[in-house]
């Protein structure tokens, strides 16, 4: 049901928005979901999230022994009511939590399998939207979409989806029962067919006293609706309406009147009661004290559920433990009655049914006989191990004598005893030579390869000779127990590959292969050897050739490459073709050729273009020219020739112009062709080109 008093259906379980404002003001938000237990897909119960400024409270329901209890979190923490901050107020039992926000004067009642909430209408009217409508005391316009198009409460209902909010699927939908408030004037509800008598109690003498404050329709309906469409949840609708009548001051004791069908078990240590208090007293006395001042404004409201029966005390309502007496706190925080006694750290401890305190005295230890330390290295040592100090022997290493040091090719070895270790110097199976260890197989370096020898005392039988091969053997010296060291000559090899030469070497037994050629790739990619100061033309290219030279010790390979003057035997008169002494360049006497070239194009001048393509007619090739020395003049002379027109018209070509007018333009259109002589000016021939490889 609306704010307004509407009444509708909807079953579906994803999570929406039940309030939301309009314009945020407050920072109020309440949402409804379905808290599904990931070990138990069948139980997901209603859950409520109300949000107010920097808190978010969180109402939902837990199975504790097969019976639903109601939990409630704040800012993911759970909390035991009754419990208040600087905003909140939580008070409630097992069956029903009311939360109050004073701030803004909001109440929201929740139960489980209904809830309700009540607003302001001086701070919210007009100002809120979501599944409960907008709080204005008009019903056309409680059922907004939220784009704020009035619809049919069914319709937009499933529109208020939280977005990013999965859905679930309980076996069986609890029935939703509409947040509900006083509303100014009883709505007239239509009777259905189906009249269950469970929901009759609405009407009859037991709920009687409330309906001059609360009027039943709603809930009437509600009810009728529960159970003629196929659901089981006829009780949340009677709970509702109970739990309006108590908000509005009256208790009504209805259970019994449904014959079982709405009975609450209670655990065995607790009592039902259908008026009881909105705190139940506990063992702590400031905690009664502040919750009695808090709701003291509501004195009048009661609370239905599970209470600790008549000559018991709740002990707190996080142990949730009923107690007949408030003396004792165990260390664990759980209460404790007169003459029991329990073990806390190291103390036997006894609530004093005299003093109703606790007493606690040290647990006795046994006496234990002293062990005997009288082994080198050991000493008498004292441990508490739990609660009884225990005496055993202890090797104090500091007492013990220090590790021997091994000469080199000797390793300490370690015998654990009672206390101490002893220690002996074992070989370790190598040569000993010039300080150093050599595993059997190695090489040992000695003066043939450039290495002073200098010998321990226990190497004095060790002699190598001159250029001398020495390795470590597998045999071991019965006088020294070391490794022997055999030797052999060294062979020298003093074959070279082509291009290296051997060498002998004044510090070393053997020489070494020394390079005396230069080695290059050829462009067939042909590895080439060269002596030093010789020249290799190589016959695919006979325009490079490559000379070996020693450069500062270092031979290096320089490539000298000759580039040719452009040579096309077209040019050339027959019979005067020539290759160079070296067989790279070739070379002619040139024939003149200047003939008539013609080539089609469009004309363009000033922006204006042709029509047509016009045959534009030039002189092209080339003519005889000379360079020839005088010994007369001492100097080059030179005679030069140019393909120049020898006779020419001028050809009239119409062109359009952009604006589309047309104009006439000459074209020079050349007839013949001849050799003219030229000025000639002063050349010079570039000498061959070299690099370096």
């Amino acid at each position: 049901m609306t704010f307004d008093g509407q009444f509708f259906k909807f079953d579906e379980n994803c999570s929406y928005y039940l309030v939301k404002e309009i314009v945020s003001k407050y920072n109020l938000t309440v949402i409804r979901s379905h808290d599904c237990d990931s070990s138990e897909s069948t139980f997901c119960p209603l859950a409520l999230t109300v949000t107010y400024q920097s808190f978010r409270v969180f109402l939902t329901q837990a199975e504790t022994s097969g019976t639903p209890v109601i939990v409630v979190h704040i800012n993911e923490k759970r909390i035991y009511p009754a419990y208040s901050n600087s905003v909140l107020l939580v008070s409630g039992s097992d069956m029903v939590i009311t939360v109050e926000i004073p701030e803004i004067n909001t109440k929201i009642i929740y139960r489980g399998s209904s809830f309700s909430i009540d607003l302001p209408y001086s701070l919210f009217g007009g100002k809120t939207e979501g599944q409960c409508g907008t709080c204005d005391n008009s019903q056309p316009n409680d059922c907004r979409s939220p784009n704020g198009q009035v619809e049919t409460c069914s319709d937009s209902a499933g529109q208020w989806q939280v977005p990013g909010t999965p859905c679930v699927a309980p076996t069986a939908p609890p029935a939703t029962a509409g947040p509900v408030t006083s509303p100014q004037s009883p709505p007239s509800p239509t009777q259905p067919t189906c009249r269950p008598s469970i929901c009759d109690l609405l009407t009859s003498s037991v709920f009687a006293p409330c309906h001059p404050l609360v009027y039943p329709g709603a809930f009437l309906q509600s009810c009728s609706s529960d159970v003629c469409d196929g659901g089981n949840q006829s009780c949340s609708s009677l709970e509702a309406y109970a739990t309006q009548c108590s908000a509005a001051g009256v208790c009504i004791d209805w259970r019994n009147a449904t014959g079982g069908l709405c009975e609450h078990r209670c655990p065995s240590d607790k009592v039902y009661l259908a008026c009881g208090p909105s705190v139940e007293p506990t063992c702590n006395d400031r905690y009664n004290k502040k919750f009695q001042a808090d709701l003291s404004s509501s004195s009048t409201e009661t609370k239905e559920g599970c209470f600790c029966p008549p000559g018991s005390t709740l002990f707190n309502p996080v142990y949730d433990t009923c107690v007949t007496s408030c003396g004792c706190v165990g260390p664990d925080g759980k209460p404790k009655q007169p003459g029991e006694t329990w073990t806390s750290g190291c103390n036997t401890c006894e609530c004093d049914p005299d003093f109703m305190s606790i007493q606690c005295e040290p647990v006795p230890c046994p006496a234990e006989p002293s062990p005997d330390c009288s082994e080198p290295g050991q000493q008498l040592v004292n441990r508490t191990d739990g609660c009884c100090p225990t005496r055993f022997c202890e090797c104090d290493v500091s007492l013990c004598p220090p590790p021997v040091s091994c000469p080199l090719g000797f390793q300490l070895s370690v015998t654990n005893r009672t206390c101490c270790q002893s220690y002996d110097c074992v070989p370790k199976g190598v040569c000993v030579y010039n300080m150093t260890e050599f595993q059997p197989g190695a090489k040992i370096p000695t003066s043939g390869t450039n290495q002073s020898a200098v010998r321990p005392p226990s190497e004095d039988s060790f002699k190598p000779g001159p250029c001398q091969e020495c390795f470590c053997g597998p045999t071991t010296d019965p006088n020294t127990n070391l490794n022997t060291i055999s030797c052999t000559a060294i062979i020298c090899d003093t074959s070279c590959s082509e291009g290296f030469e051997y060498q002998p070497s004044a510090d070393r037994c053997c020489g070494r292969c020394v390079q005396n050629s230069c080695f290059f790739s050829s462009e067939n990619q042909t590895v080439q050897i060269l002596q030093v100061n010789t020249t290799y033309v190589p016959p695919e290219d006979r325009c490079v050739q490559y000379t070996c030279q020693e450069i500062n010790g270092q031979l290096v390979t320089k490539e000298t490459r000759t580039t040719c003057p452009p040579f096309n035997p077209l040019d050339c008169k027959p019979g005067t073709e020539v290759t160079d002494a070296a067989g790279c360049c070739r070379s002619c006497e040139l024939k003149s050729v200047c003939e008539i070239h013609s080539e089609p194009a469009k004309i363009e001048v000033n922006g204006c273009v042709s029509t047509e393509l016009v045959n534009i007619t030039s002189c092209v090739g080339h003519c005889r020219s000379s360079a020839i020395y005088s010994a007369a003049a001492d100097s080059m002379l030179y005679s030069c020739e140019c393909c120049r027109q020898a006779s020419s018209h001028l050809q009239p070509v119409l062109l359009t112009c952009a604006d589309g007018s047309s104009v006439r333009h000459n074209v020079t259109q050349v007839e013949s062709c001849r050799c003219s002589r030229e000025e000639c000016s002063a050349n010079t021939t570039k000498g061959p080109k070299r690099r370096q490889r």
